[in-house]
């Protein structure tokens, strides 16, 4: 029997089949014959940290089916393979001259899994990866192929944008692009007061703003991205190792390791993170937007209206200050424009995301249950991929088109071969 995990060794999965088709017309082909009553999911890169992709009876494993992106100039719109990483598709639109309007900050993901929980960047101009979707490509539970875009077959387009992998088994995404654009990087500490203080003007004048929380201190390590067609002002390859890669990787991870052994360093620990100084820089986006993640960890991330954030972050900071928990991760903070997905975590509204982190090896539950009892009244949504408690019984209040949701996806898929444990506690299935 195989064995398969998930990037944070937090979920582990034996499935009695493991596939990985490489074209569409396998991919038909291994859905139209397995038997009835057998469970189909498909695992992408495995960068959630919910069960979301995880089967012990039939799991497909990613892969792009052979093809490359074809890129529409005119149109503005790219077909990316479904099991692609971002990674290469932002190399491959870069190499044409395009770029995503928007980007998470991890790259290792496959497309289809990017949209399909809500992935999301930062930017209050900007929706997250599934309100860039054009189209898409389902293989459904007969074995067939549905072709979804606004005009052809319009409700599994508008609802099936993001989908949990529960409608089928994405083929491919058509992605709006733009053309290739460079960002100017700030990234330094500020006092945590001065930029709650602020919040509102900040994220209203800049393009991409987020920042990080530091626990047990009274700061904030904060990112400003503004889009430009200035030339390039790169890092030079051993900065951009210093500070990325030894310092936000390798010494932070030695920082945890050190408060998992002994927490009651952590607090003092925490005081070398807000020192790292001012970096400024002019790259391409794809390489701005993007970091680089060694050091493993778990993670739960809500989506509150934008206007709650502030009070929420204050609450957070006093629980921590008052409960004695030792956090050795900062808690991040970003904004998104509102969309139109249904189960995007932005839908019908402005949305500020608070993610909570906590080192490998260390138990995260007390903490990530007393952040979820601050946000989930303040309308919070959790994130799909990311670890919450929730159930569809709390979750439907939240997504005015969740029944809507649940309709469609009994349609497509009335013996529930695309479902899992996880996908039926947070449908309701």
């Amino acid at each position: 029997m195989a064995t398969w995990r998930n990037w944070a060794g937090s979920v582990v999965a034996h499935p009695n089949v493991v596939a990985t088709p490489s074209s569409v017309e396998e991919l038909q082909e291994i859905v139209a014959s397995t038997a009835p009553g057998r469970r189909i999911r498909m695992a992408g890169s495995g960068h959630s940290f919910t069960p979301i992709a995880a089967s012990n009876d039939v799991l497909l494993l990613p892969s792009d089916c052979g093809n490359g992106i074809g890129i529409d100039g005119v149109r503005r719109i790219a077909r990316v393979p479904a099991g692609m990483v971002l990674h290469e598709v932002n190399q491959r639109l870069h190499a044409a001259g395009f770029a995503l309007a928007n980007m998470g900050d991890i790259t290792a993901q496959t497309m289809a899994g990017s949209i399909s929980t809500s992935t999301h960047g930062t930017g209050l101009a900007f929706t997250g990866l599934a309100g860039q979707v054009a189209g898409f490509g389902l293989v459904t539970a007969d074995g067939g192929h549905l072709e979804c875009s606004p005009g052809s077959n319009a409700d599994v387009f508008e609802l099936g944008r993001v989908g949990l992998g529960s409608l089928g088994i994405l083929t491919y995404v058509d992605m709006h692009i733009v053309d290739a654009f460079r960002l100017r990087a700030v990234e330094e500490p500020r006092r945590l007061r001065d930029v709650l203080d602020g919040f509102d003007s900040i994220v209203e004048g800049n393009d991409h703003f987020e920042f990080y929380w530091v626990p047990h201190t009274k700061w904030a390590l904060t990112k400003t991205n503004t889009r430009t067609q200035d030339h390039p002002r790169p890092r030079s390859a051993a900065s951009k190792w210093w500070n990325k890669t030894f310092m936000e990787n390798y010494a932070f991870g030695a920082v945890c390791a050190t408060g998992r052994l002994i927490p009651a360093l952590i607090p003092r620990l925490a005081t070398a993170l807000p020192s790292s100084g001012r970096q400024e820089f002019v790259e391409d986006s794809h390489a701005v937007f993007a970091t680089r993640r060694l050091v493993k960890f778990h993670e739960m991330e809500y989506s509150i209206p934008r206007d709650r954030v502030v009070e929420a972050l204050n609450r957070i900071v006093e629980m921590v200050e008052r409960s004695g928990l030792r956090i050795s991760f900062p808690v991040e903070v970003r904004v998104t424009g509102a969309d139109d997905v249904p189960l995007s975590t932005s839908y019908g509204r402005e949305s500020a995301y608070i993610a909570v982190h906590m080192y490998k090896g260390m138990a995260y539950e007390d903490y990530f249950r007393r952040v979820e009892e601050i946000l989930l009244p303040m309308a919070g949504r959790p994130h799909w991929g990311k670890i919450h408690f929730q159930s569809a019984s709390t979750l439907r209040a939240q997504y005015p088109r969740f029944d809507d949701f649940r309709t469609l996806r009994n349609r497509l898929d009335p013996e529930g071969r695309f479902l899992n444990e996880y996908v039926q506690r947070v449908l309701g299935l």
